[in-house]
């Protein structure tokens, strides 16, 4: 009879390093990360001499996009439901993601000065509500831009002539809608009454809540003593904020899809040149080696294709551009 042998320690380790399970790592397909629900087992079933190996199906769940908090009250309101219902149309959805789309050269700059002023960066949604953001839009009642100023509360934030109109310029109005919003929040403070009152004017918004005390924008408006415009106003601009922040819990994938494109995104840089005088754009481009269409459209507040006569002129032009016009123009 033949003596048994002890099983060394070294080959029971080695038994279990074999058998062990592999540890199952999260994965991701698309935009969903798929967790792990069970992980896989072995199972060993015995009692006919072998050992076979059972594999237990291993169970994975999507979780469904969460709502992100734009940072507004408002959200589930009634009026904000309206737009929103409406925004999330197929065709609608559409007509937001080309707006997205449109936004890339300006939004990343209005981001930045919102984070430095330490502003609400839903308000970098504000200008889909005005204009579109198309930089030369312009309403019935002459309200110009990105922000729509009126030619009468352009003062002292910008200026306009007939060689140019400040308000077509999507940076620096970016510049005096900040500091007029911010201005309104020193009043009010209240960011919903300061963007009403971007809308409907300080004074008009001010006397109202002066007749009205305690009684904050959605009371006003549902009082109907805010302006019909003012009162959809602040609605649409949630309804807009919610669903680009909150794309994939709408389903909305071409919004997300437009809206990740600034992700990451730094403003972009200039370099400016000082003109004194007329010149055409189309020499200056020329000199700078750059088309007139990028000149013209980095200085899109030019009624004409030229600076203004009679004075000095600060050109925008791409990084690095500026010297090398000034160095081919002398």
């Amino acid at each position: 009879m033949r003596k048994k042998i002890a099983p060394s320690i070294f080959s029971i380790l080695l038994a279990s390093f074999i058998f062990a399970e592999e540890p199952v790592a999260d994965f991701e397909i698309g935009l969903s990360k798929l967790k792990n629900e069970s992980p896989a087992k072995t199972k060993v079933v015995s009692g006919s001499g072998k050992e076979n190996k059972v594999s237990v199906q291993k169970n994975y769940i999507i979780p469904e996009p969460k709502r992100k908090d734009i940072g507004i009250s408002g959200v589930f309101k009634e009026q904000t439901l309206k737009y929103r219902e409406r925004y999330l149309t197929d065709s609608n959805r559409q007509w937001l993601a080309e707006i997205l789309y449109d936004s890339i050269p300006y939004r990343p700059y209005i981001r930045a000065k919102l984070e430095e002023k330490k502003m609400p960066l839903y308000l970098q949604y504000l200008p889909i509500v005005e204009s579109n953001y198309k930089p030369t839009a312009v309403s019935g009642s002459g309200a110009t831009g990105l922000w729509q100023f009126m030619a009468n509360s352009m003062h002292p934030y910008l200026k306009k002539n007939e060689y140019f109109d400040e308000r077509r310029d999507p940076w620096k109005e970016t510049d005096a809608a900040l500091s007029k919003l911010a201005e309104n929040f020193k009043v009010f403070n209240d960011w919903h009454l300061a963007i009403a009152a971007y809308n409907m004017g300080a004074g008009a918004v001010g006397r109202i809540v002066k007749a009205n005390p305690g009684k904050d924008y959605w009371a006003l408006s549902e009082k109907g003593l805010l302006s019909k415009q003012a009162s959809e106003y602040i609605p649409k601009l949630i309804a807009i904020a919610d669903i680009v922040e909150n794309a994939d819990f709408y389903g909305a994938i071409e919004i997300g899809v437009a809206d990740k494109r600034i992700e990451g995104v730094a403003p972009e840089k200039f370099s400016y040149l000082t003109i004194k005088g007329s010149i055409k754009l189309s020499t200056v481009a020329k000199a700078a080696g750059i088309p007139l269409e990028t000149v013209k459209m980095l200085n899109i507040e030019l009624l004409k294709e030229t600076t203004p006569p009679g004075t000095t002129y600060r050109l925008r032009l791409p990084a690095g551009k500026a010297k090398i016009a000034a160095e081919n123009l002398r």
